[in-house]
């Protein structure tokens, strides 16, 4: 960040103000035409700032950094005026906000604004913003305001009214036997609970669920699903995490060998859609948003009634206190303990199927990837994806 952000932006703005001769790319040190000298230096480990005496300093991003940065530098403010600023993204209710808000003294002061209101972006900076994120997330990263992550949901476009169909709506209503269904999977011991979605145009629904309980067995889920579609010949799409690819303690297989076994006989061959490595957290929660609040060609995610994991996982899953990861209870007698695997097998799904691109791969990549992998895998690939679409 250092030298592809700001030393470049500094460039830019105050390239007029010294020679380019007195830029010393060696130790990131320049002198001005008036004589101050500027320091560039990294805050990946604080204790290497010690030891200048300075007269001010300034931080970019500093929520990012460690509090530590924050209390060294205030004591290498030997030499007047005695002045620190920071600039910054706030990232939750952190440090920097208890420093500027919440404990902030009369020496303390802050200038807040949201990034519409900086007429140095480009006009489609802030629909790019407002399409990737959502709820907090959007309050924090657009609005610039300190957020408090605890108990906040992750879901926040999820409404009862617009995603859950009535009642009365059935699967034999919704399920179309000339469309492949998507089977979306998350392995855990515990629980599982599979969504099987269909793209009727540009409706996603979420037909029905795959679940169980107590020990919960791959083979047992797959038996499930295939007792629900004995006859369905019209293509299986199976999408899931990297870590299905692993071999399976014990059994010398991975669990997506495992479920290609148990799908032997089936009417149509399952394919597989598998990412590179996994999104990260908050990317897949803010891609399942834009679905439940409908994206591009897609209308708002449709989900049947009757899928209870899943409708309980959007109502109930929150955001850890960090705003990175999602809250996990891994006490067995607390029914929290059940949350988060229809959501996260959805996201799987959303990852590599909505008509959006996040692209983590170039197309190029991805061509030569799903060709090397449809050599050595036959007549049934697992696609090298790290995107949503392209």
């Amino acid at each position: 960040m250092l030298e592809d952000a700001t030393i470049q932006t500094f460039r830019e703005v105050a390239g007029s103000f010294f020679r380019p001769d007195d830029f010393h790319k060696s130790d990131n040190r320049v002198i001005m035409m008036n004589g101050t000298e500027i320091m560039f230096r990294s805050c990946s480990d604080p204790d290497a700032l010690r030891g200048p005496n300075l007269s001010a300093f300034w931080l970019d991003e500093a929520a990012m950094m460690k509090e530590m940065v924050w209390d060294l530098m205030i004591g290498r403010l030997r030499l007047e005026p005695g002045l620190g600023f920071c600039t910054t993204t706030p990232r939750g209710k952190n440090w920097l906000y208890k420093l500027f808000v919440r404990d902030a003294t009369e020496d303390y002061d802050m200038v807040q604004c949201s990034s519409a209101s900086n007429t140095y972006l480009p006009p489609y900076f802030i629909d790019a913003l407002e399409a990737k994120y959502s709820g907090h997330w959007l309050k924090q990263e657009l609005g610039g305001l300190f957020v408090e992550f605890v108990d906040a949901a992750a879901y926040e476009d999820f409404k009862t009214p617009v995603n859950v169909l009535p009642r009365e709506t059935t699967i034999d209503d919704l399920y179309h036997e000339r469309l492949p269904l998507k089977l979306a999977c998350d392995f855990n011991n515990k629980i599982m609970a599979w969504p099987v979605i269909q793209v009727i145009k540009d409706q996603p629904t979420v037909i029905t669920e795959i679940s169980q309980t107590g020990k919960a067995s791959v083979p047992e889920m797959v038996r499930k699903f295939r007792t629900q579609f004995p006859l369905h010949a019209a293509g299986l799409q199976v999408y899931g995490d990297q870590t299905g690819e692993h071999e399976h303690a014990g059994l010398g297989m991975s669990i997506y060998e495992i479920m290609e076994d148990q799908f032997k006989g089936y009417l149509c061959d399952p394919d597989f859609y598998l990412p590179r490595k996994n999104p990260n957290v908050k990317q897949r929660i803010h891609s399942v948003n834009q679905v439940l609040k409908g994206v591009n060609m897609w209308q708002p995610l449709s989900v049947q009634f009757d899928c209870e994991y899943l409708i309980e996982d959007f109502q109930r899953v929150q955001w850890a206190e960090n705003g990175n990861e999602l809250l996990k209870i891994n006490d067995k007698d607390d029914d929290r303990s059940l949350l988060t695997h229809a959501t996260d097998a959805l996201g799987y799904w959303v990852m590599l199927d909505m008509p959006s691109s996040f692209d983590v791969v170039s197309v190029g990549e991805v061509v030569a990837a799903a060709k090397a992998e449809t050599i050595n895998a036959g007549r049934n690939p697992r696609h090298g994806q790290g995107f949503a679409g392209l």
